[in-house]
């Protein structure tokens, strides 16, 4: 289970360069969105929707988390600051 350090970052929906970065990362992980919305629960669509930004869900927030290696939201976006910049 990831740990929140704050409850905003579980709300903001990613922007482009995040969505795109977040992306490369998967394809570098070997995995796809079915893959994130098999482990979230969630439908294909609705993982797409948060990766693309158009939506924000915490079990896909978690099952990013868990497959890229990060503890929490907060440090997956700022991973990903850090790197599309």
């Amino acid at each position: 289970m990831v740990k929140y350090t704050t409850k905003s970052p579980s709300l903001q929906r990613f922007d482009r360069e995040t969505g795109l970065w977040i992306r490369y990362q998967l394809k570098r992980a070997g995995k796809t969105h079915a893959d994130i919305a098999v482990l979230a629960g969630v439908e294909r669509a609705t993982a797409t929707r948060v990766l693309t930004g158009i939506r924000s869900n915490v079990r896909v927030y978690n099952a990013l988390c868990s497959v890229l290696g990060y503890s929490s939201i907060s440090d997956l976006l700022a991973a990903a600051r850090r790197n599309a910049a």
